[in-house]
Order: C-alpha cells, then sequence, then structure tokens
C-alpha cells in the first residue's frame, strides 16, 4: 500500500527546532521543556499544557486524554461522547521527569498548578496558539519545514513546524525502534487500534536505502 502518511521530522529536525528555542523566546527554558514533553511524550499540545507537577512520576506523565471517548445513553440513546476524565500513563525519559521537577522546584510551582504557565495569566496555562507560533518561528531558524503546501508569502519556502507533527515525529520513531504498533497506540492514546495504522506503512527514504543496499546481480 502507498504510504498515506509523509508528515513527520527525523530526530536531528526535532533536536535543531528545540535548540533553536533561545533564538526566538524570551522564555526558552519554559519554551524548550515544553517541546520536549511534545516531542519525548506524542501528546496533543493541549494534553501537554495541562501537565501539573503531581501527574510527573520518575518515568512517566499522567496526562488527560482529550479524544478518548466513552459511550454513554442520552433520553434513551446510545452515543459515543469525549470522556472529560479519560487519562493515560505516557512513558518519557527519566532525564525529561528529573528536568520538570527541577524547573518546578526552582519557579515554586505547586502540585497542583500548571508546569507551563501563561506570562499574562499565571493562574492559567499558555495558549496553544503560543505554542504554534513559538514552534513556527523555532523551525524557520533552524531551516526545518514541513512537507506541504509551499508558503508564496515566505518566497515559495515550505511552513514550520507545528506541535502536531512533533506527535507525528514521535510515533514514527516509536514504530521504528519497537516495530510494535501497540506500544504506539497506548502512548498516542489512541482508542482505536485503527487510528494508530496511519503510521504502519513503511517510510519511502527508508525503502530506498534498504533496496539500494541488495545485490541484485
Amino acid at each position: 500500500m502507498v504510504n498515506q502518511f509523509s508528515g513527520y521530522l527525523e530526530k536531528e529536525e526535532v533536536r535543531a527546532i528545540i535548540n533553536a528555542v533561545p533564538n526566538v523566546s524570551p522564555r526558552a527554558e519554559r519554551d524548550a521543556l515544553l517541546f520536549e514533553v511534545l516531542w519525548e511524550s506524542g501528546a496533543r499540545v493541549s494534553e501537554a499544557l495541562a501537565l501539573m507537577p503531581k501527574m510527573v512520576g520518575l518515568t512517566d506523565l499522567t496526562l488527560p486524554n482529550l479524544k478518548q471517548s466513552k459511550i454513554v445513553k442520552i433520553d434513551g440513546k446510545i452515543m459515543k461522547v469525549k470522556d472529560p476524565m479519560a487519562i493515560k500513563e505516557v512513558e518519557v525519559s527519566a532525564s525529561l521527569c528529573s528536568l520538570l521537577k527541577e524547573y518546578c522546584s526552582r519557579h515554586d510551582i505547586g502540585p497542583d498548578n500548571y508546569i507551563f504557565q501563561s506570562d499574562i495569566k499565571p493562574d492559567c496555562h499558555l495558549t496553544p496558539w503560543y505554542v504554534w507560533n513559538t514552534m513556527n518561528k523555532a523551525s524557520e531558524f533552524a531551516g526545518v519545514y514541513r512537507l506541504g503546501k509551499r508558503n508564496p508569502r515566505t518566497g515559495g519556502r515550505r511552513k514550520g513546524a507545528y506541535p502536531h507533527l512533533f506527535r507525528h515525529s514521535n510515533a514514527m520513531l516509536l514504530l521504528e525502534e519497537t516495530r510494535d504498533i501497540d506500544i504506539v497506540s497506548q502512548q498516542l492514546g489512541h482508542s482505536s487500534i485503527k487510528t494508530t495504522q496511519i503510521y504502519a506503512y513503511t517510510k519511502k527514504p527508508k525503502i530506498k536505502r534498504e533496496v539500494a543496499k541488495i545485490d541484485w546481480e
């Protein structure tokens, strides 16, 4: 089957974007740490922004699962609705958990407060728009552009990266390293394995590399 999914970044490209954050953000430590969370957890941006210190374990994060659904009966009808109480436990590196805890300690962030707090409203977290905008700037500074339609406003260059692209890239790396689609599905918090199968097709560049190694004579 033809690969229906090509919007992803390689590890080196993600790292270049994160490393570029100090050049585009006045709150580089906070924003780079958020990007690390998005990259390692594969979380949706709104899920990552809801992170609190009490949700950080030794090697895992407990995040809300904003797309998880449940079956309910309303006016006699069986319906599928979003479950506001749904959570997911996502495995990440111990070093990331340590960084999060150290950051919260240094900035006096209480267990029930948002880690990635807004500069305007400290009791609120950053907005998804802010994250999109900052990541796009860091992406452009690093010279990393996503696949897709070229942007005529930038002289024909492709558009910069965006948070959900980190999620896709996390999934592709997990699948390549583990070769286990169930792991990818659980990490991303998919309610159905069918949703995860979009990542299951081998990437074209890898096919080219492997085929080029074959001695056909």
